[in-house]
């Protein structure tokens, strides 16, 4: 049990959160759907919205978890905290299914490296015990992983579920039902998640894998297979219909309404050539490590490509990738589910490396996150001290207004996760041992320094950017001022995560789509980057009558406007 791997995410988590920070608008839509589901009527867990705004991007299986810990546990340590906790039912449930997985896959015949002249190899146990343990360490060190690691979106779910999957397809041989149940749910659950598309490139992976698993089986007839097969799919079906099934028999109108709006949404179409350029550029950062790694599996093992241990996580990787194809256009949401299977194929790259090879990826872990380290600390000396002058320009440009704030506990964890990454360094470079793991740990323990670093150096800064708690409460008190008492505001032009921020910090009810109620009052919001959200609120020509306009300091190219419905 990688009790290490899940500790470490637990120190990522728990570190930078212990000072917290206001909701940003990133992340503010997946709070919206928590928020308005813990604190409304079961038609909110059912229909999820957004302060009365349909939420119909991907499904409202990850927000259940986060309402639930809202419900629990919301009084106690804040809202907004036990949201953000969710990811901490959901990536150990990743880090624990992929290790069993990659554990299982390695103790195989065909995944067992060349046997020495002279005897001295690692028992078939150790071996697989080293290969889980490498995987469970380039998947924390996984840009994409640690990048999204406080924030209340569907990311950590798909991850999950995905981790669970392969778990599935590693253990067929032993419990081909339970096999078939377990991916079945699997695949239900990612489409309550990121939507069908994804699930259904999921589901013809494991049917894939399946199958082929038969051809080399003496023991599993064709028959067999169908049955097996017909019971993944139906478990697949029934997990993913029943939150449908169950809103249009708890609310048909609304949800009528409500999916309607859902299927419009869907990322339903081919990829394009910009789309292409997107994916191949977010998956470079995004999926860092894992993907040279990957690649180099492939080729190290091109031999054996039939093996279960590549050919499997090859065929999941394949049936999510053939997904993408008509998912366009694409978010990160599609590159992440893409971990779990290079985190396995990644695992048995590691292996492989030739020894010159693995130094050079040492030291360039080494290089790349102590430069990553420097650069951050000679910005933060830059903003505290005023020097030098071109670095703290560049920080008042991103941040103006700002003030610096030292944080003295801050300060100090952040110089004392320097100091571990220099302690690590030098036991590399000193003690030069020689164990595989080396270079998965250098990337995961780079990775999680830099992050947790960044985060207690310029959260403060970053928080007075992005944050809306006191321009929330300013246009709270600018609506009352116009008399809104008890009635509603009809939101026009005001994204989803602006929407939850102001209506969670301002106590501001927005309308609900769909609904017939008519609001007095209208919130506007103008970005001066575009002119296609300069119009008023919809009606007739003098129907609305502008009463008041703001910015935030820390954006002086948007505006808000709160308009009055006139008498006419």
């Amino acid at each position: 049990m990688p009790r290490w791997a899940l500790a470490s995410l637990l120190i990522a988590f728990i570190v930078p959160g212990l000072f917290g920070h206001d909701l940003w608008p990133q992340d503010a839509a997946g709070f919206g759907r928590m928020w308005a589901m813990a604190h409304g009527s079961a038609t909110d867990w059912l229909l999820p919205n957004v302060a009365g705004a349909s939420a119909t991007q991907g499904g409202p299986l990850p927000y259940w978890f986060g309402a639930i810990l809202i419900r629990l546990v919301g009084s106690i340590v804040g809202d907004t905290n036990a949201a953000a906790a969710a990811n901490l039912f959901w990536y150990p449930i990743a880090i624990v299914a992929l290790w069993h997985a990659v554990y299982r896959l390695a103790r195989r015949d065909e995944a067992q490296p060349v046997a020495a002249a002279f005897g001295g190899e690692a028992s078939r146990r150790d071996y697989a015990r080293l290969m889980a343990n490498i995987s469970a360490l380039l998947t924390i060190g996984t840009i994409g992983m640690i990048w999204r690691l406080h924030q209340t979106q569907a990311n950590a779910a798909s991850v999950a579920i995905v981790a669970v999957t392969i778990l599935a397809i590693s253990i067929l041989e032993w419990h081909l039902v339970l096999a078939a149940l377990l991916a079945g749910v699997s695949v239900g659950a990612l489409a309550l998640t990121q939507g069908p598309l994804p699930a259904a490139g999921l589901l013809l992976g494991c049917l894939v894998v399946f199958w082929r698993t038969r051809r080399s089986s003496t023991t599993v007839g064709v028959g067999t297979m169908a049955l097996v097969s017909l019971l993944l799919t139906a478990v697949a079906l029934g997990v993913a219909l029943s939150w449908p099934l169950a809103a249009f028999g708890w609310a048909p109108l609304e949800a009528r309404y409500y999916f309607d709006a859902w299927a419009a949404a869907l990322p339903f179409g081919w990829l394009s050539g910009e789309d292409a350029v997107w994916l191949v550029r977010t998956s470079a950062w995004f999926l860092w490590p894992l993907w040279p790694l990957a690649g180099w599996a492939v080729y190290a093992w091109r031999s054996s490509l039939g093996g279960a241990h590549l050919e499997r996580p090859l065929l999941i990787l394949g049936g999510l990738a053939l997904a993408m194809l008509f998912s366009a256009p694409l978010d990160e949401r599609a590159v992440i589910v893409l971990i779990p299977p290079l985190a396995v194929l990644a695992a048995l790259g590691a292996t492989t490396l030739r020894r010159a090879l693995d130094n050079v990826i040492d030291w360039l872990a080494i290089a790349v996150f102590s430069l990553s380290l420097v650069f951050f600390w000679a910005y933060y000396l830059a903003m505290e001290l005023g020097a030098p002058r071109a670095m703290a320009a560049s920080i008042a440009h991103l941040a103006p207004g700002y003030v610096p704030q030292v944080h003295a506990l801050a300060l100090t964890m952040a110089v004392v996760v320097t100091a571990a990454w220099g302690q690590l360094i030098a036991w590399r470079v000193l003690r030069r041992p020689r164990v595989l793991w080396r270079g998965p740990m250098l990337a995961a323990v780079g990775v999680t320094t830099v992050w947790i670093a960044a985060n207690l150096l310029f959260l403060p800064a970053v928080d007075y950017v992005f944050s809306y708690r006191t321009f929330a409460v300013e246009l709270a008190a600018q609506l009352q001022a116009r008399g809104l008492a008890q009635g509603c505001v009809q939101a026009h032009r005001i994204p989803l995560g602006e929407r939850a921020i102001i209506a969670y910090y301002g106590k501001i009810r927005f309308d609900r789509d769909g609904s017939s109620e008519t609001c007095r009052l209208a919130l506007h919001h103008d970005s001066r980057r575009s002119s296609l959200d300069d119009d008023p609120p919809p009606g007739v020509r003098g129907m609305w009558e502008l009463s008041w306009e703001g910015r935030r300091r820390a954006r002086p190219d948007e505006r808000w406007r709160i308009w009055v419905r006139t008498a006419r």
